[in-house]
């Protein structure tokens, strides 16, 4: 039990009884066994935490306490209810979905960038040590539908301090464009092939490695010379492009990647 009362606890009633039961209100028992073998087994949303098994011999149940997958809710559940199925073990979460599934996807995609070290975007930040701190995605949607109410599917998910985890109080929808402004690599205020010799991932990456415009444009002028991959299309970049930029345009450069690595992927998006 100690270990389950560390957890936050949120009163969630039976599917089917009057009462609910939580770990300050627990269902009442004549007997009480324990069965640590039993804790981590998933029945439908909810998933046992406690070893401990309350019997009530009046109602001929028996009681133990899960944790919901979903919304992260700790209540006491039928045991017999959630074997034979009759229960799903939280109302809320068991109902037809209540995340849009657009949604649902791009928080699935947040929790892999930070738990999936094979994520291409794990290095930026599950390895930066950004996580995922809602229980599940599920109940990182509906945080964000309780907070926002239904959003838009134009919207994007930001987390409002970019060093910081996904977790509540961190979050907020936010337009395309405000979400590229909050990126902690931000150091393009606008992109015109005009004013480039590469496309703008490789001029971002470059910005990223600590490079400055001109430092790039040598590179660029450098790498025509010794007849690099895709010279013929760098060299005619450079002779239509415009060498002065209009000042209103912010370029800065952002340390703290390698120079190398943006060298060897620009190969790859000329």
């Amino acid at each position: 039990m100690k270990d389950s009362e560390r957890h936050q606890t949120t009163s969630s009633g039976l599917k089917g009884n009057r009462s609910r039961y939580d770990l300050e209100t627990p269902p009442p028992a004549e007997h009480i066994s324990y069965r640590p073998d039993m804790v981590g087994r998933q029945y439908g949303w909810v998933k046992i935490i406690s070893p401990e098994k309350r019997w009530n011999k009046a109602m001929n149940r028996c009681y133990v306490l899960t944790r919901c997958q979903g919304c992260g809710s700790i209540q006491w559940q039928n045991l017999a209810n959630l074997k034979s199925g009759k229960s799903k073990g939280c109302q809320q979460c068991s109902q037809p979905r209540q995340v849009p599934l657009w949604l649902y996807k791009r928080l699935s995609a947040a929790k892999q960038r930070c738990e999936n070290p094979k994520s291409p975007q794990y290095p930026q930040y599950g390895a930066r040590g950004i996580r995922f701190l809602f229980h599940s995605v599920t109940e990182a949607g509906l945080y964000l539908m309780r907070l926002y109410g239904t959003p838009q599917r134009e919207l994007e998910v930001d987390r409002i301090n970019t060093k910081g985890n996904y977790e509540p109080g961190n979050l907020r929808f936010v337009t395309k464009q405000e979400n590229q402004a909050n990126r902690r690599n931000t150091i393009l205020s606008e992109f015109q092939q005009e004013y480039w010799p590469y496309t703008e991932s490789v001029v971002k990456r470059k910005l990223a490695a600590g490079m400055s415009r001109t430092e790039i444009i040598h590179a660029a002028q450098q790498a025509v010379q010794e007849k690099r991959k895709c010279w013929r299309i760098i060299s005619a970049r450079l002779d239509f492009m415009t060498y002065e930029m209009p000042e209103d345009i912010i370029v800065l450069p952002y340390r703290g990647n390698s120079s190398t690595t943006a060298d060897t992927a620009d190969q790859r998006e000329l």
